[in-house]
């Protein structure tokens, strides 16, 4: 393969390029500029940053690459001063550079990856996934659903892995699924992604989260946008279509129970769009023209996951119209952890981990699961500067006990403290809050962890706060 991709990106010599952030992408990142030929005519240097590693973690890591520079600690403008490129990291907040108003370039190993297949011949097929909740199932589902259908294909973006630490294995793949953040996207909002454009761009959903990060929700649809832009195929939630220009409209898929309008609503649809139409017993059956498939055995709880479920249909359509067992594709696929997982059950009361809800919606979306149960629900941590209003309504029907817990906790007691009906309780950690949660607990009842918030303010992220849940509740006597 000819290695001739930052030759494009860095036209000039001398350029100095920081990497923010040492976590999979940033070591995948160095590993790849390193490869890069004008790296071995010392045509750019690299230096490296990362707030929570100190210099000598940092150089353990990176022993065998040519490092100029280690930092650690905060962010300061000498640091990037001088820079000609800044590459971040999936997790790395851009407000962090983009408040020095420096002239910097900023790229990550998304643009990387797109720039490095636009430069280098290949016949890959990119399926890029954004959206506010569900990138992650929906992502690993294509990946099984391509997987039955006798692709090779990866999962690759914010789930765990960087796809730039595939580039010497393209030869290998026919599909590559990348889940795609906000974060990532907001540099390329203007414009969109540069490099080669993404075969298929899936549009989840859309609704309030990182106001922490964005200037306002506008700025967040705008980052989500620039996926589309970056696009040649667009899989978009009909409830979108009303935020967007009339251009990305191409296929869509939504959810109705409305009885007599299912064949308007199969004229209005796209070629490959798709109707979830609701059958009795919260079962489901998927339309499209020409295509049925009931997918009442999907393991997965949740309307929602049955919307993440169509979209990975509709973007699969795009390049296979022949495969038809798509009901063991259905029935074989297995949840995720820490998504309205089912933990335990003692003395008739079940526990649910779904610690991935770092926002209201996916908590909302968990209460829809269980509305006719009722819940004790243990939330709390990073509000994210997020309304909270959505849930209030969740609060006043089945969720009789809510257990508050993190930085955030006395917030959210203010905001539903005039709730007459439910009873709230200030817990120190969660492993107070789970046993306080279990002592009230009568036989029947859900306890569910759904903090609405994310878990930096104690944890490092969402799975270590998870996996805490869950020993806490296996070290419950029954």
């Amino acid at each position: 393969m000819k290695e001739n991709f930052f030759l494009n990106t860095c036209s000039f010599k001398n350029n100095n390029i920081l990497i923010v952030g040492l976590g999979k992408s940033g070591i995948a990142c160095v590993n790849y500029l390193s490869k890069q030929i004008e790296y071995k005519k010392k045509l750019f240097k690299i230096s490296v940053y990362d707030k929570k590693k100190s210099i000598k973690e940092q150089k353990d890591l990176l022993k065998k690459f040519d490092i100029e520079n280690f930092f650690t600690s905060d962010l300061k403008k000498e640091i990037l001063t001088g820079r000609s490129h800044i590459f971040l990291s999936p997790g790395v907040n851009p407000t962090e550079v983009n408040k020095f108003n420096l002239p910097l370039k900023i790229i990550n190993d998304i643009s990387l990856f797109q720039e490095h297949l636009a430069d280098n011949s290949n016949d890959l097929k990119v399926i890029g996934v954004t959206g506010t909740n569900g990138k992650t199932t929906t992502c690993l589902f294509l990946e099984h659903l391509l997987l039955k259908a006798g692709y090779k294909a990866k999962a690759v973006g914010n789930l765990g892995y960087s796809p730039l630490s595939l580039v010497d294995k393209l030869k290998e793949l026919d599909v590559l699924v990348i889940e795609i953040s906000s974060f990532q996207l907001n540099p390329f909002k203007k414009n969109g992604l540069p490099g080669k454009k993404i075969d298929i761009g899936v549009f989840l959903n859309f609704t309030e989260d990182h106001l922490d990060v964005h200037e306002d929700m506008e700025d967040y649809l705008q980052s989500k946008i620039a996926l589309l832009k970056s696009s040649k195929r667009k899989v978009i939630n009909n409830k979108i279509l009303k935020y967007l220009p009339n251009k990305f409209k191409d296929i869509t898929f939504n959810h109705s129970n409305k009885k007599n309008t299912e064949q308007l609503e199969l004229e209005n649809l796209s070629s490959d769009g798709y109707i979830i139409k609701a059958l009795p017993n919260n079962k489901f059956i998927m339309i499209s023209k020409g295509f049925e498939i009931n997918i009442d055995t999907n393991k997965l709880m949740g309307e929602h996951n049955v919307l993440n479920i169509a979209a990975a249909f509709a973007a699969f359509r795009i390049l296979n119209l022949t495969f038809t067992d798509y009901q063991d594709v259905v029935r074989s696929f297995r949840g995720l952890p820490h998504r309205i997982e089912w933990v335990r059950e003692i003395n008739n009361i079940n526990f649910y981990n779904d610690s991935k809800a770092t926002n209201v919606a996916s908590t909302v979306a968990a209460l829809e699961v269980f509305r006719s149960k009722n819940v004790f629900l243990i939330a709390g941590g990073d509000s994210k500067k997020l309304p909270l209003a959505p849930l209030k309504k969740y609060l006043t029907k089945n969720v009789s006990h809510l257990f508050l817990i993190g930085q955030d906790a006395l917030k959210i007691q203010n905001f539903f403290k005039n709730l007459d009906m439910l009873k709230i309780f200030m817990c120190d950690d969660l492993a107070n809050a789970v046993n306080e949660a279990f002592n009230l607990a009568k036989s029947g009842d859900i306890i569910l962890l759904s903090p609405s918030c994310s878990s930096h303010d104690v944890y490092k992220n969402f799975i270590e706060r998870g996996e805490h849940f869950k020993e806490v509740v296996h070290a419950l006597k029954k």
